[in-house]
């Protein structure tokens, strides 16, 4: 539809000349707004509040997430948060304006119309699902959120508990399922406006389904019954059961660039981190059948430079005072920009000069959630014994399967071996063993999760720091004062940006926010039972 194009052209300008306006702006009144279908509704919310934007793509993710995964490392002396320095900026025009005027402001735009308009019922269900995925992302990031009074006309926003949060986001992945499931006659239905499923009802149901067990999982140490109640309810339904019903946003006109990820990486203000290029180089007893889907080759190795190496990365949290040195500069190592993005980078580094996408209508969508993460929440699941979960090993070993199929989909030709698939996933660490203990089948779990759910930073970084796995390594250089890693610590969460602390103060400087903790990047959040330090 050309119209929702245009739309999006319209409000990302509009988004781009209002980030920093505060919750006055956010939360204006929607009675006041005249109706608005649902179809011109959601692709704002998919194309804005999921960061197609490669600006805010760069700001929501590549300069937090990816580097506190550590997917990526920063190399690039303009930027710090990879050195635990917060920028507010970055994260309310990256995370907070988006999820606020974008996801929640336009589903209460919607909900007045529901009345006069039975025929928006499934529309509107969809669109509380896409909200769910965007509440668990921004509360696993800050914590305690502004969420049931927002974007309802309040000029101050209370904040609600992280564990409020959670118990809505259950009921409401769970009402918008049931109400799907009807197939209500004489409803209109989204397509090509719905930049993730085109309108496939039965694939936002799986999708509801799936995360309702990601959401149940993350509060299984915290929060053990409620996580196995919701986690067994999420195994009696259907779930995302094949790549083909991988949950990603692909923008209105898909292109080569059009993926933020790749378009953000052009800059080369970031390489692969140093627990990447280990990770996927010696974890197993073998090569991870991975790694040339992930990761390029070095500058210098293309070049044939005697001191070069294949594929390395950049250690995390580099003191801006060590990336001048030649062995941490971008030439001598690896970029994540592998052959999974449909790239050919045989003869170049890292594919932004030389090596192009093979074609335009080759696009990898923005992943949201994969099967590949489903295989591996039901292995968890199996392991601590919820009903409806399977067998542990064969979820785990089919959760690594479908990496491969998934990052191979647009892999060109001859890019990649499946000779050592079987090898790889039956020996060494990776192997499954039914006499190991809990934990070190659940590191095994969550360390095969961090690869296969691979760009999906924001979920990597959670897991982490629900679980303690991978075990990562400690940034080199902390410049918050809280944050000490000699002593192995690690950020917790990020703190609230300025205009709340300014606009909203009696609320966002409540010193019984999360959990009596207040606010700051070394404040756990609720699910987190302190498994790293």
């Amino acid at each position: 539809m050309k119209l929702h194009k245009i739309l999006i052209t319209l409000l990302s300008a509009i988004t781009i000349s209002s980030c920093t306006s505060g919750f006055e702006e956010m939360n204006k009144d929607p009675m006041a707004v005249n109706e608005i279908s649902p179809s011109l509704s959601l692709p704002n919310m998919q194309y804005h509040g999921f960061h197609i934007v490669y600006g805010d793509y760069q700001r929501a993710a590549l300069l937090y997430s990816f580097l506190y995964c550590q997917y990526l490392a920063n190399t690039s002396s303009s930027f710090t948060s990879g050195n635990y320095v917060f920028n507010t900026s970055w994260a309310e025009r990256g995370l907070w304006t988006p999820y606020y005027q974008q996801m929640v402001k336009r589903i209460r735009e919607i909900e007045p119309t529901l009345e006069n308009h039975p025929e928006y019922n499934d529309m509107y269900q969809i669109m509380r699902i896409n909200l769910a995925i965007s509440t668990i992302r921004m509360t696993d990031t800050f914590g305690d959120i502004p969420y049931f009074k927002a974007g309802i006309g309040e000029t101050l926003i209370p904040y609600d508990s992280q564990k409020d949060i959670y118990y809505d986001v259950f009921k409401e992945l769970t009402e918008a399922v049931t109400e799907l499931k009807q197939k209500k006659s004489n409803q209109l239905q989204y397509n090509t406006e719905d930049l993730i499923y085109q309108g496939d009802v039965d694939k936002w149901i799986k999708l509801a389904n799936s995360l309702r067990l990601r959401a149940a999982m993350r509060l299984s140490f915290i929060d053990p019954d409620k996580a196995k109640a919701e986690g067994e309810a999420a195994l009696k339904e259907s779930l995302i059961a094949s790549n083909s019903d991988n949950a990603g946003v692909t923008p209105p006109q898909p292109n080569r660039w059009a993926n933020p990820l790749l378009r953000s990486l052009v800059v080369d203000e970031s390489r692969a981190s140093k627990t990447m290029v280990d990770m996927l180089t010696s974890y197993g007893t073998v090569t991870d059948p991975r790694l040339t889907l992930i990761l390029s080759q070095s500058g210098a190795w293309v070049k044939g430079e005697a001191d070069a190496v294949q594929y390395r990365g950049v250690p995390n949290g580099l003191p801006v005072t060590d990336l001048s040195l030649p062995e941490y500069d971008n030439s001598h190592n690896s970029c994540i920009w592998g052959y999974m993005w449909g790239y050919d980078w045989n003869s170049a580094a890292k594919g932004s000069n030389v090596a192009k996408p093979n074609t335009d209508a080759n696009f990898t969508p923005l992943g949201l959630m994969n099967y590949s993460e489903v295989c591996f929440l039901k292995a968890e699941a199996a392991l601590r014994g919820w009903q409806g979960a399977g067998d542990a090993q064969a979820n785990y070993e089919e959760g690594i399967r479908a990496s491969f199929e998934e990052m191979r989909a647009l892999a060109p030709e001859g890019s990649y071996s499946t000779t050592d698939d079987n090898t790889y996933i039956t020996t060494g660490q990776v192997a499954w063993n039914n006499a190991d203990d809990f934990e070190i089948k659940l590191e095994k779990i969550i360390t095969q999760k961090w690869i296969g759910i691979y760009p999906n930073s924001e979920e990597a970084w959670a897991e982490f720091r629900r679980t303690g796995y991978p075990k990562l390594n400690p940034v080199k250089q902390s410049l918050e004062p809280t944050i000490n890693p000699a002593n192995n610590e690690f950020i917790k969460k990020l703190r609230y940006v300025d205009n709340e602390l300014s606009n909203n103060k009696e609320y966002a400087t409540d010193p019984t926010l999360n959990g009596g903790k207040g606010d700051g990047l070394s404040v756990r959040v609720w699910w987190d039972t302190a498994r790293y330090k």
